[in-house]
C-alpha cells in the first residue's frame, strides 16, 4: 500500500467483532438468568430481535445511500456519532431496570437501537474501503485487515468476557456485570472507529456536506440497484459459503464432541484452534494479496477444496484429533476466501454506477450483511431438523443413528453450500475482472 498509515486498517473491526461476539453469545444467558424472564418471553424478545437484525442489515445500507451526507463525509461522518450511541444502548439493554413484560420491551427496544446503530457504522466502515483502496491489491489487503481485526475481537471476546463478568459480579453484584461488559466492549469499539476515522481523512469527498452538489439518492434509486443488478443477489448466495461455515459448523460442533467425540473437554480448543485457523487465513491474503489477479478465478478453484475437506471429515469422526485437524484446515481456507468474496460486493459498486450513474456503494455493501444474518436464520432451521430427523433427546444416551446424523450433518450439508457456490460464481456471476475494469476506466473517463 502506498499510504503506510493503512497497515492500521482493522482497528475498528476489532471492537466490532468484540461487542458482536459478546452481545451474540450472552443474550440469551442474560435473558434467563441475570434478567429471570419466563422461557416464553425469552422466545418472543429473541425472535423479535432477530427479526428486526436481519430486516435492518438492508436498510441501514439504504439510509447511509439516502441521508445527506454530514460534516465529514456521507461515510465517516458515522464513524463519530454511531459507536457512542451503540455502547449506550447495548449497556442499557444489558440493566434489568424492571420485570416480566415491562423489562422484556425495554430490553428489546435498546437491543434494536443497538443493532440498528450498529449496522449502519457496521456498513460504513466497509464500504469505506473501496473508497480508499487505490488499486485491487490494496482492496484485498484492507479486505483481509478488516476480517483479521474482526477474528482477532472474536479471540479475545472469548477470554475476556467470562473472567471480567465473574470479576464485575463479585465486586458489584451480576445484576450488572454484563451491562458493565459491553461498556468495556463498546469503548474498544469506539475507540476502534476513531482509529479508522483518522485513518480515512482525506479520502471521501465532503463538498456536498456544504451545499446540495452531490445528486441525493432515494427509495427508487436504491430498488434499482436490486431490479437493475441481478448480480447483487447471487452475491449473497455466493457469500452464504463462508458465512455458513463460520456459524453452522461451531453450533455443530458442539453436539460432535458431546455425542459422537464423547469428550467435551476438546471443544474448547476446537473453537480456539478453528479460530486461530480464520485469522491465519485473512493473514495469509493479507500477505499474497499482490499475487492474487482475479479474485473471481481464485474463489472457483478453492470452493470445491472447502467442500472436499468437509466431506472428508466423516471419514475421521472416531478419531477426534485428525477431525479438528481438517476442521482447522477448512477455516483457515475459510478465512482466506472471506476478502475475496467482499470483492465481489465491491465489483457489485462498480457496476451499478456504471448502468445506473448512482453511486449505491453504502446499501449495496450491507447487503453482506444480509447474507450474514441469512446464514444464521438457515443455521436455526437446520440444525432443529437434522437433531429432530437423527431422534435426538436431550441428555439421553447418543445412539448409533444419532452419532451418524451429527456427522452427516457436520460433513453433507456444509460441503453442499461451497459446491452451490461454485455454481453460483461460475454459472451466474457475470461480472468478470476484465468488464469491471474497463467500468471503472470508462467512468475515471467520464469525470476527467
Amino acid at each position: 500500500m502506498k499510504n503506510k498509515r493503512l497497515r492500521l486498517w482493522g482497528a475498528a473491526d476489532i471492537g466490532e467483532g468484540f461487542i458482536s461476539t459478546v452481545s451474540n453469545t450472552y443474550f440469551s444467558m442474560f435473558l434467563t438468568d441475570i434478567a429471570l424472564l419466563p422461557l416464553g418471553l425469552v422466545s418472543v424478545v429473541m425472535m423479535i430481535t432477530s427479526v428486526f437484525d436481519f430486516v435492518v442489515a438492508p436498510i441501514a445500507g439504504a439510509l447511509i445511500t439516502m441521508i445527506k451526507p454530514g460534516k465529514w463525509g456521507r461515510l465517516r461522518s458515522w464513524f463519530v456519532y454511531m459507536p457512542l450511541i451503540t455502547t449506550v444502548a447495548y449497556a442499557l439493554c444489558y440493566v434489568p431496570v424492571s420485570s416480566g413484560v415491562v423489562c422484556a420491551a425495554l430490553i428489546t427496544l435498546f437491543y434494536c437501537i443497538a443493532r440498528c446503530t450498529y449496522n449502519i457504522t457496521w456498513a460504513s466502515n466497509l464500504s469505506m474501503i473501496d473508497l480508499v483502496a487505490d488499486s485491487p491489491s490494496t482492496r484485498t489487503k484492507l479486505t483481509s485487515q478488516r476480517m483479521a481485526g474482526f477474528n482477532i475481537g472474536k479471540l479475545s471476546s472469548g477470554y475476556v468476557t467470562p473472567v471480567l463478568v465473574a470479576a464485575v459480579a463479585v465486586s458489584i453484584g451480576d445484576r450488572y456485570s454484563y451491562a458493565v461488559m459491553m461498556i468495556v466492549a463498546g469503548v474498544v469499539m469506539t475507540a476502534g472507529y476513531a482509529v479508522h476515522f483518522f485513518l480515512s481523512a482525506g479520502y471521501e469527498d465532503t463538498a456536498s456536506t456544504v451545499g446540495d452538489s452531490e445528486p441525493r439518492v432515494g427509495l427508487k434509486q436504491i430498488l434499482q440497484a436490486l431490479v437493475t443488478n441481478p448480480q447483487l443477489l447471487v452475491t449473497v448466495l455466493i457469500d452464504l459459503t463462508s458465512n455458513m461455515g463460520s456459524f453452522l459448523l461451531p453450533a455443530l460442533a458442539t453436539y460432535y464432541y458431546k455425542y459422537v467425540a464423547q469428550d467435551t473437554n476438546l471443544l474448547a480448543l476446537h473453537m480456539l484452534l478453528t479460530g486461530f485457523g480464520g485469522l491465519a487465513g485473512t493473514l495469509l491474503i493479507r500477505f499474497a494479496g499482490d499475487k492474487i489477479e482475479d479474485h473471481r478465478r481464485t474463489l472457483l478453484a478453492v470452493y470445491p477444496v472447502i467442500a472436499l475437506v468437509l466431506f472428508s471429515c466423516r471419514f475421521v469422526a472416531e478419531i477426534p484429533v485428525l477431525f479438528l485437524a481438517l476442521n482447522v484446515l477448512c477455516q483457515t481456507i475459510t478465512g482466506f476466501t472471506q476478502p475475496l468474496e467482499l470483492q465481489l460486493y465491491m465489483d457489485n459498486v462498480i457496476y451499478h454506477k456504471y448502468k445506473t450513474g448512482v453511486d449505491a456503494n453504502g446499501f449495496i455493501m450491507s447487503m453482506c450483511n444480509v447474507s450474514v444474518k441469512l446464514a444464521t436464520v438457515l443455521k436455526s432451521v437446520i440444525i432443529p431438523f437434522v437433531l429432530m430427523t437423527a431422534g435426538y433427546v436431550a441428555g439421553a444416551e447418543p445412539t448409533e443413528a444419532l452419532k451418524q446424523g451429527i456427522v452427516d450433518a457436520y460433513t453433507i450439508i456444509p460441503a453442499i453450500i461451497p459446491l452451490v457456490g461454485f455454481v453460483m460464481l461460475r454459472f451466474f456471476y457475470k461480472l468478470s475482472r476484465t468488464e469491471v475494469y474497463r467500468m471503472k476506466e470508462e467512468m475515471k473517463a467520464k469525470e476527467s
